[in-house]
C-alpha cells in the first residue's frame, strides 16, 4: 500500500515539474524505520516531536532514507517507450536515453544533537540548523528535483535522524518558498478545515490550543508567552542560510549524492527559535502538519496547502482545480476588502477619473456613481482604498442564465503587480454566485487580455449579444464597439457554497 501510495504522489511530483515548478521534495521515513526496525528485532519512541535514536534506531533511519530515495529515484527514471521514438527517428544510430528527471540529494541539512532533555537522552536524533540554500538553489537552477530526507549531518560527520517536518519546515523558510504542500493522513482530516484558513485565524487556532494548555501547566508560562509573542509577529523575510553564517560557507560545505558525505558547515546560531522547536506543538495535541504550515506562513511562505495523502492526484486537484481539495493557509488576501460606503466616493472617484479620461471606462456622473454604490467593492489599506470593482446584476439572458456585470475595475497604480487584483476579483465572483449568479460579463475595449488569462472568453460586440439581457443590450452604445467577454460560474453546490472571501480559485 505504502508503495503504490508513493508511486501516485511521485507521478503528481513528476506533472508539477513538468509544468515548471521548482520542486524541493522532502521524504517523511517514520513507517519505514518502525518497520526496519522491526526487521532488526528493536523498537524505538517518540518523546515530543522526536524519535529517541539509539545506534539501532540510527541504522533503521539510514536504511529507510535510501529505500525512499531509491523508490523516487526509480518511478522518475522511467523514461518514454523506446519504440515511439525509433518510429520517428533517422538513421541507423543507437540511440542512448538518460532518466526521464533529474534527481538529486546530498547532505544539504546541518543538524546537531538533541542532547539530553529533561533526562530523556535523544541519542541520535537531530535538530536541523539550517539547510544548504545556494547549493539547492543551484540544483533547482538545473532543473534538477532536490530531494531532502530524515538524515541530517553533523560538522563532525555524524549523521543524524531528524523529524521530517523539521527539515521540511526549515527548508520552505530559508528558500523563501512560494508554497510548502503538507502531506497528511487522517489526523488532520478529522479537523475538518475549511478549504481556506486566512493566516490569522489559523494562528488564532493554534493560540487557543497553546493557551488551553498553559491552563492545564502542561507547558511552561513563559515559553507560552514567548510563542504567543512570535506567532503574532509580522512574517520578516528569512535570513539567507537560517542561522548566522555566511552563504559561501553554507554552500561550499556540501556535495551531491556521488560524493563523499563529510561536512564542513560552520557553527550554528545559537539558541533555537522556538516557534521551530516542534515539541511545544506536540505537546498541545494539535497536528504537526498543521502547525509546520502555521509557523511556516508566519516566517514568510507566501501559502501552505495541507492535502490527504491518499487522495489521487491530490496535490494536482489542490493547486489547479477552481475550489481544490485541501486546505490553503495563507497571508490574508482578503483582508481590507469590503462592501463600498458612503464615505468611499471620493476615492473611488479619484480611482476611475484617470482611466475615465482616458476613455477606458465610460464617464459615470457623481450621481451615477452615488446609485451604484451598495454595488461596489473595495479593498482597502490602513484606510486606503486601493481598488474597486462593480458587480452590477442586469437579470435573465434570452438563453435563460442569470447574469451578472463587473465594471469599473481597477487597482491603484501603485499597487499593481501585488495580487491585489487577483484577490478582488476573486471575492466579486464567489459574491456572484452566492446571490446566484451563472455568468459574469464584462464590456471593455482595452482591458480584455488581463481577464482572459483569468478565464473569461471573448464573445464578439457587446451591443448584439444574446448572451446580454435585452435591457443591457439596449443601452450599448455601437460606437463606442465595446466587446462582451463572458466567464461561466461553476454552478453552486454544497462544496462551494462559500461566502466570498473564503478560498481564492473560484
Amino acid at each position: 500500500m505504502q508503495q503504490e501510495l508513493l508511486q501516485t504522489l511521485v507521478s503528481d511530483i513528476a506533472l508539477l515539474h513538468g509544468l515548471g515548478i521548482r520542486l524541493v521534495v522532502v521524504l517523511g521515513a517514520a513507517p519505514q524505520i518502525d518497520a526496519a526496525l522491526e526487521e532488526l528485532g528493536s523498537s524505538s519512541m517518540f518523546v515530543g516531536g522526536y524519535r529517541v535514536t539509539d545506534a539501532a534506531a540510527l541504522e533503521a533511519a539510514v536504511q529507510a532514507a535510501g529505500r525512499s530515495r531509491t523508490a523516487v529515484e526509480q518511478f522518475l527514471s522511467r523514461g518514454p517507450s523506446v519504440p515511439v521514438f525509433r518510429r520517428h527517428a533517422k538513421g541507423e544510430t543507437e540511440m542512448h536515453f538518460g532518466p526521464a528527471l533529474n534527481v538529486v540529494s546530498g547532505n544539504y541539512v546541518a543538524a546537531k544533537r538533541r542532547g539530553i532533555i529533561n533526562g530523556v537522552d535523544f541519542g541520535y536524533s537531530g535538530e536541523v540548523r539550517f539547510v544548504a540554500v545556494d547549493a539547492i538553489r543551484r540544483q533547482l537552477d538545473n532543473e534538477n528535483i532536490v530531494l531532502l530526507s530524515n538524515l541530517g549531518f553533523t560538522a563532525g560527520g555524524e549523521v543524524l535522524n531528524c523529524n521530517t517536518y523539521d527539515v521540511g519546515l526549515h527548508a520552505s523558510i530559508e528558500l523563501n518558498a512560494d508554497k510548502l504542500i503538507c502531506l497528511h493522513l487522517s489526523d488532520v482530516t478529522e479537523m475538518r478545515l475549511p478549504a481556506w484558513l486566512p493566516l490569522s485565524r489559523a494562528r488564532d487556532m493554534l493560540l487557543q490550543r497553546l493557551m488551553g494548555h498553559v491552563s492545564t501547566a502542561s507547558i511552561d508560562v513563559d515559553e507560552a508567552d514567548k510563542l504567543r509573542r512570535q506567532l503574532l509577529q509580522d512574517a520578516q523575510p528569512p535570513p539567507a542560510n537560517g542561522n548566522s553564517s555566511s552563504s559561501s560557507s553554507s554552500s561550499s560545505s556540501t556535495s551531491s549524492s556521488s560524493s563523499s558525505s563529510s561536512n564542513g558547515s560552520s557553527s550554528g546560531s545559537g539558541s533555537r527559535d522556538c516557534l521551530l522547536n516542534l515539541d511545544l506543538w506536540t505537546d498541545t495535541g494539535f497536528p504537526t502538519a498543521v502547525a509546520v504550515a502555521v509557523v511556516a506562513c508566519v516566517k514568510g511562505v507566501k501559502r501552505a496547502h495541507l492535502i490527504d495523502a491518499r487522495m489521487d492526484g491530490g496535490m494536482l486537484l489542490e493547486l489547479y482545480s477552481r475550489d481544490g481539495v485541501g486546505t490553503m493557509i495563507s497571508t490574508d488576501f482578503y483582508e481590507g476588502i469590503r462592501k463600498a460606503r458612503t464615505t468611499d466616493m471620493e476615492a473611488i472617484q479619484a480611482l476611475l477619473d484617470p482611466l475615465e479620461r482616458t476613455g477606458v471606462l465610460v464617464k459615470r456622473s457623481t450621481e451615477e456613481l452615488r446609485l451604484q454604490l451598495p454595488n461596489f467593492t473595495v479593498i482597502e489599506r490602513e484606510t486606503k482604498v486601493m481598488g474597486c470593482a462593480l458587480l452590477l446584476p442586469l437579470g435573465v439572458s434570452p438563453d435563460g442564465q442569470r447574469v451578472a456585470e463587473i465594471g469599473a475595475f481597477c487597482v491603484d497604480v501603485v499597487f499593481r503587480g501585488t495580487g491585489r487584483g487577483d484577490s478582488l476579483l476573486d471575492y466579486v465572483e464567489q459574491d456572484a454566485r452566492l446571490k446566484g449568479m451563472d455568468r459574469l460579463v464584462l464590456l471593455t475595449t482595452r482591458t480584455a487580455d488581463w481577464f482572459m488569462q483569468r478565464d473569461f472568453r471573448l464573445a464578439g460586440p457587446a451591443w448584439c449579444s444574446e448572451l446580454l439581457p435585452a435591457a443591457r443590450r439596449e443601452r450599448v452604445n455601437p460606437a463606442r464597439n465595446s466587446q462582451l467577454y463572458v466567464k461561466e460560474l461553476a454552478p453552486l453546490n454544497d462544496k462551494n457554497r462559500q461566502k466570498p472571501g473564503t478560498r481564492i480559485g473560484f
